[in-house]
């Protein structure tokens, strides 16, 4: 079975063009598509309209495969058969097919088009008959109409309203809040400055220079959302730093360092930057330059590290003088150096910036970690019985001792009475009475006073003895006497008994085994003015080793999955083992490096357990230190060298490396 298929079309000439071939199969397609059989290019026939079947020799049938029918015999069916030898023919939209016997039994089909172009639509007509383009304006007129919304709507209009309305007022409580200086060791937007609650409604609803915002405010600066000329205080000039000063005073966020050291410190710029910030006058060191704002709720305290380690990767090829080291990144951070005290003092002792390994510190106390922190002797068995909170394996905790102040950055000043009272007691002598008598006690710290206290109480037992007094004594005695209270009373012959009798107990309190040697170091002057014969050595503890750092202990209470006594000892690792207080027990990088920069403990874990950026530790706006208030070369803040240099007299908390 086949079929000869002859399609014609019209020349420009009026000519015909007729197209012939001829299909072996049983079945034809008609329609639109040209994969159809017989093609009719025409938006009036269908992709695939209909399909013709040769059902006997001389006969065929046509249906309709999308339902739209076709007309045969003036009347409109989806389905018919025909019999060619009455030359039927089927009308498809503008063409119409005409059928016909054939050569060697095969049926011919003549399509062509009988409705003109002009009245109906073909398919490359598709486009325009679907265009908007005659209901439009042109596109050069909408071009136009856009360029004039822009102008007005989105430069005249914001422009005007920005200078009609004049220097914003500032929010007093937001000055306030800036303008109040910063705590040792506080980070800058750590929960400790105040965040408005609400953004202000600006008067009369929207203002026309809002459009210019590049994106959402910071959480600092929420207020200032409705308030564009408070920071941006002329039309098309940046940010200034005055604009910031007038809320971050310097007396609050003073300069990292001297403004001129930072000039030449500071890595020169060079290429398409630097003639772009040189063209719009952006020269570097401006706050914007690490502040940026505009770009959601807690970025204008995110500063990448690039902008510390721009400076510090080589710090010492700009300025050869400086102490400071290089510090590239995290990765390949020197180690620490302590800030250790080198001589003691009761008014400003001497400070010196040490290396930690084998580093020593003079303290002029004595005192052993390792017979405090064990858990079977002597100090263990004291504390069990005076009932005080001991460790999980019996021994002090930490926290005997160490208290966090209110911050949780670092510790409480350790006092004697508070801290070491319950086991080291001050009590010189009894005296009888009801509720166990009264106690006389020694002060703390005053040696002057502890030797006349001493010799005033001999003298007035000699002069006027009263019944019931016992002299507690202090020197240790052998097994099977009374450790608290010696037994006879004080029975004084005359005043120079009682004279001697007092050298003899203040001799004893500062010399030997006594009361103040096991945790100090006590001089003999060999003065006749018993007053004056034992000095005391001044005592100085640091209570910040790193003052340029900021470790907050609070924030370091749990060490993977230790805690309490656990998690102290997991950094400070030779504490159980120290002898002496000369011992520094500081822990470097490296300890650090086992969390900060250290992949998670989870399955294919893409973050760190903790930050290693360079304001985890550090901060910027510290100030500059009064020339001798620290060791040269560390920088460190005014209000740490202060507390350093005023250290009273009693112990202070060594901070654990804060």
């Amino acid at each position: 079975m086949s079929f000869i298929i002859r399609q014609l079309t019209k020349r420009a000439d009026g000519g015909d063009i007729i197209r012939t071939r001829t299909l072996v199969q049983a079945e034809i397609s008609i329609g639109r598509g040209t994969d159809c059989d017989v093609q009719l290019p025409d938006l009036a026939v269908m992709l695939r309209h209909a399909r013709l079947v040769r059902i006997a020799a001389t006969r065929v049938s046509i249906e309709t495969t999308g339902g739209v029918p076709v007309e045969v015999a003036g009347k409109f069916v989806t389905r018919a058969d025909l019999d060619v030898a009455d030359a039927p023919a089927v009308d498809i939209g503008p063409f119409r097919l005409s059928l016909s016997a054939g050569e060697d039994g095969a049926v011919a089909i003549t399509a062509e088009r009988v409705i003109p172009p002009i009245d109906t639509a073909d398919a490359t007509q598709e486009v325009s008959i679907f265009s908007l383009a005659g209901a439009m304006p042109t596109r050069r007129r909408l071009a136009w109409a856009g360029a004039l919304v822009v102008l007005i709507g989105l430069l005249l209009l914001p422009l005007a309203h920005f200078i009609g309305e004049g220097r914003a007022a500032l929010p007093q409580s937001m000055v306030a809040e800036a303008a109040r200086p910063t705590t040792p060791g506080q980070a800058f937007g750590d929960g400790r400055l105040g965040v408005p609650a609400a953004r202000p409604a600006v008067a009369g609803g929207f203002a026309p220079d809002e459009v210019w915002s590049s994106g959402p405010l910071s959480n600092a600066h929420a207020s200032l959302s409705n308030n564009c000329g408070a920071c941006h205080t002329q039309a098309f000039v940046s940010v200034t730093d005055s604009a910031c000063q007038a809320c971050h005073t310097k007396s609050a966020l003073p300069d990292h360092a001297a403004p001129a050291r930072l000039a030449s410190g500071r890595q020169p710029e060079t290429g398409v930057m630097a003639a772009a910030h040189g063209a719009f006058n952006l020269p570097q060191g401006r706050c914007t330059s690490c502040h940026k704002e505009h770009e959601g709720e807690a970025t204008v305290m995110t500063v990448a590290q690039q902008f510390c380690t721009d400076c510090h990767a080589g710090l010492k090829g700009r300025l050869p003088d400086t102490a400071v080291a290089d510090v590239p990144g995290w990765a390949r951070h020197p180690d620490f150096r302590a800030t250790l005290v080198a001589t003691p003092s009761l008014t400003r002792p001497v400070l010196a910036r040490t290396a930690l390994a084998g580093a020593r510190e003079r303290s002029g106390l004595i005192y052993p970690h390792d017979i405090h922190q064990s858990a079977t002797n002597a100090v263990a068995n004291m504390a069990r019985k005076q009932g005080m909170t001991l460790a999980s394996d019996g021994s002090l905790p930490c926290a005997a001792c160490h208290v966090p102040d209110a911050d949780q950055q670092r510790f409480k000043p350790i006092d004697m009475e508070a801290n070491c009272g319950d086991c080291h007691d001050l009590a010189f002598a009894r005296e009888a009475g009801p509720g166990g008598g009264t106690l006389r006690t020694l002060p703390h710290g005053k040696p002057a006073q502890v030797a006349g206290i001493i010799r005033d109480f001999y003298l007035s037992q000699a002069l006027a003895p009263r019944a019931g007094v016992q002299r507690i004594a202090f020197d240790r005695r052998p097994p099977g006497r009374l450790a608290e209270v010696e037994a006879q009373q004080l029975r004084l012959a005359s005043i120079g008994d009682a004279q001697g009798r007092a050298r003899a107990a203040v001799a004893g309190i500062f010399t030997g085994r006594g009361l103040c040697t096991d945790c100090h170091v006590v001089t003999d002057t060999g003065s006749a003015d018993i007053t004056r014969r034992f000095a005391i050595a001044p005592v100085s503890l640091n209570d910040h080793y790193l003052p340029q750092g900021r470790f907050p202990h609070g924030k370091h209470k749990s060490h993977d999955g230790k805690t309490g006594d656990a998690a102290c000892l997991a950094c400070h690792t030779g504490i159980t083992r120290s002898k002496a207080a000369t011992d520094v027990n500081i822990p470097g990088v490296a300890n650090c490096r086992q969390c900060h920069g250290a992949p998670a403990k989870a399955l294919l874990a893409r973050t760190a357990k903790a930050g290693d950026s360079c304001d985890t530790c550090h901060g910027y706006h510290d100030g500059v230190a009064p020339a001798g208030a620290v060791p040269a070369g560390h920088g460190g803040g005014q209000r740490t060298a202060a507390r350093l240099a005023a250290a009273p007299a009693r112990p202070r908390s060594a901070g654990f490396g804060s």
